[in-house]
């Protein structure tokens, strides 16, 4: 009977702490990046705790000691209800309104760079260490749905429809994004979205205008990390599977997509050249002065923010390994300890950990996992992270639970809230960006 309580209860909870419709969903990378920035920026909200309503807490914690077959009946039941909208509602985009979600977040005030681009961890430790709001160029929504996670034509008549109430109009493009490998917890809920961006709205030219210091900077993080996609109509593309340890071919095989495959820049990780083009006309006409960092994948980005970081005097002997949006990006600022970020928790991932320790060892790491409710094949357990970084390890996660621990997110804030207490310096870390211009090549 207590868990049937719980099941309601998680339900109930979910429902009334879903995000207003018609914003970004709050759990993609591009929504966590700005928020992570926004809140090191001295702006509200609770770091990765976001997507998750105070009151789920104890349910949460309570659910993670649940037999499996409920823990995963339950949560099933409470994504149904809280992952994306009713197609119907999609009418209603607005494409300032949607955009604007992200600049409201940030503090009033002057500031002396601003980021655009492609989102991710990386680019959002480097941009809350330069003191600078991220705006991204994308955001993810979702169309409600019931199918089985392998059904690719299911997926593309909810998407397609979905992509057909949105009206992308040439300001922007929508890729439905089927991953049923990496997602496959998700897909079966939603048709997810990514509306990218192909011109500067006006609400970030709005933002630029007013929040640019004099003198000030613009930052254009262009990653062009490529992934087939195939077009299904005028501004709507279809891209099967994403950044992980399969690779394009083996989502193409095993889902073959209606029409050509064609490679573009990644839907998650990378920025149209539209989008960038836009942003140097902006400089060129405002008179602004534009840096360019150019990616050809997004774990470049972790890798410069690290080399930002030990250049602003970070800790040399430390170092957090964060995931996806499993990340604190304003701890690593007020404890000055560098961050290395992870794209996602798969083998990719693992053997750029091992080669950047290789280059930098460290005494100590914190090592904070993303978790996932369907773990995918290319999903390194916990027992390779433990070998690799043997004797230098410290786990934000539990390992009785990992990976299906409902209660991760918790447990990993509660950690980074003790280092943030330990570890906190007189002064957060900041870093000119005149220094970063010395990092680039």
């Amino acid at each position: 009977m207590k868990f049937l309580v719980l099941f309601a209860a998680l339900g109930l909870i979910l429902a009334a702490g879903n995000k207003p419709p018609l914003r970004p969903l709050s759990f993609d990378s591009a929504a966590r990046a700005v928020g992570e920035v926004a809140r090191a920026l001295g702006g509200p909200g609770r770091g990765l705790l976001d997507p998750y309503p105070p009151a789920a807490r104890p349910v949460l914690f309570a659910l993670r000691y649940a037999p499996q077959s409920l823990k995963r009946a339950v949560l099933d039941f409470g994504m149904a209800r809280s992952l994306g909208v009713p197609i119907s509602a999609l009418a209603r985009f607005d494409l300032e309104a949607f955009f604007r979600a992200y600049t409201a977040r940030y503090p009033a005030g002057k500031y002396p760079a601003i980021v655009l681009g492609a989102p991710g961890g990386g680019v959002a430790h480097l941009a809350a260490l330069l003191g600078a709001p991220l705006l991204p160029v994308c955001g993810l929504l979702g169309a409600r749905h019931r199918i089985e996670p392998d059904d690719l034509p299911g997926y593309l008549k909810t998407g397609v429809e979905a992509a057909r109430a949105i009206a992308p109009d040439g300001r922007f493009e929508v890729i439905v994004h089927y991953d049923p490998i990496h997602d496959r917890d998700l897909v079966r809920h939603a048709a997810l979205l990514r509306v990218r961006l192909l011109s500067l709205p006006e609400a970030y030219r709005g933002f630029i205008e007013e929040h640019l210091a004099p003198g000030g900077v613009l930052v254009l993080a262009e990653g062009t990390y490529p992934w087939p996609q195939v077009e299904l109509s005028s501004g709507v593309w279809l891209q099967l599977g994403g950044l992980g340890g399969i690779s394009p071919q083996e989502y193409l095989q095993g889902y073959p997509p209606p029409g050509e495959a064609e490679v573009r820049r990644e839907s998650e990780w990378g920025c149209p050249e539209a989008f960038a083009e836009a942003v140097r006309r902006l400089a060129a006409e405002g008179g602004y002065r534009l840096i360019e960092l150019p990616a050809a994948h997004p774990t470049e980005y972790s890798r410069l923010a690290l080399r930002a970081y030990l250049t602003a005097g970070a800790r040399e002997d430390v170092l957090v390994v964060d995931c996806f949006t499993t990340m604190d990006a304003r701890v690593c600022l007020i404890t000055g300890i560098p961050p290395l970020h992870l794209p996602f928790h798969t083998r990719d991932a693992l053997a750029f950990a091992e080669e950047v320790l290789e280059e930098h060892p460290v005494k100590r790491v914190f090592l904070a996992l993303h978790p996932s409710y369907d773990p995918p094949p290319d999903m390194v357990p916990l027992s390779e992270w433990k070998l690799a970084l043997d004797g230098a390890l410290e786990l934000f996660v539990d390992e009785r639970f990992w990976p299906e621990d409902p209660y991760a997110p918790f447990a990993v804030a509660e950690r980074f809230s003790e280092i943030a207490r330990e570890h906190a310096l007189p002064e957060p870390l900041s870093l000119p960006v005149e220094r970063l211009e010395e990092l680039l090549p």
